[in-house]
């Protein structure tokens, strides 16, 4: 039987390792991820993307920044003006993914703090670029389809390892004590981002799998 619980949050910078506990589900978010080569000038939250390759996640969200061009020169232009910057070494990227764990765990009469699966919470929000012309040819529009289609792949590449491995937390804390389970849990998150860093060194940041466009 539950006696009480104790919530946590992670908010985490992918190469700074900045932790701060939360508690009470506050909202800091887990820089997880870059991709390829300022803040958006302007970004709107997309609910629902046709198709994505994490569409089987739950709790991602696509966030979009809006391009426009004729042409695939002009397209690129407008990419490099408004993508995001990598928040850990600054560099500008065409996709960022961002993902966030909360986590709690119960204390037993007996002293015991235990956490199962369901006590990890897990969301994700992916930054992607959204072409708005309506002047572009449909050949455009599908050339960028496909460029956009193995952006998000990559993205998938981080978002998916980290939902597989929110188990890990869990984990964690269970082979912990009470007195140590925050600081086993953000072990573990160190561990799911560590993935990260070696992702984007094996791909070089995506640029050996996302299509060049422009």
């Amino acid at each position: 039987m539950t006696r009480n619980g104790d919530v946590h949050s992670l908010r985490r910078s992918r190469l700074g390792l900045n932790f701060a506990v939360m508690s009470i589900f506050s909202s800091p978010l887990l820089v997880a991820a870059v991709v390829l080569t300022t803040p958006l000038s302007a970004m709107s939250v997309t609910t629902a993307v046709e198709v994505t390759p994490f569409a089987d996640i739950p709790n991602v969200t696509v966030v979009s920044y809006d391009v426009a061009g004729r042409n695939p020169a002009a397209i690129r232009r407008s990419i490099d003006a408004e993508r995001p910057t990598d928040p850990n070494d600054r560099i500008r990227v065409d996709g960022l993914s961002h993902y966030e764990f909360h986590w709690r765990w119960h204390r037993n009469g007996e002293g015991t703090c235990a956490a199962a699966p369901e006590d990890v919470l897990f969301s994700a929000t992916v930054t992607a670029p959204r072409l708005m012309d309506d002047d572009a040819s449909p050949k455009l529009h599908e050339q960028f389809d496909r460029y956009l289609h193995s952006l998000l792949v990559h993205e998938d590449g981080h978002i998916r390892y980290a939902w597989n491995h929110r188990g890990d937390i869990a984990a964690a804390i269970n082979a912990a004590t009470c007195a140590t389970a925050d600081t086993a849990a953000r072990a573990a998150v160190r561990a799911i981002a560590e993935h990260d860093i070696a992702y984007d060194k094996a791909t070089r940041h995506g640029t050996s799998t996302i299509l060049p466009f422009g």
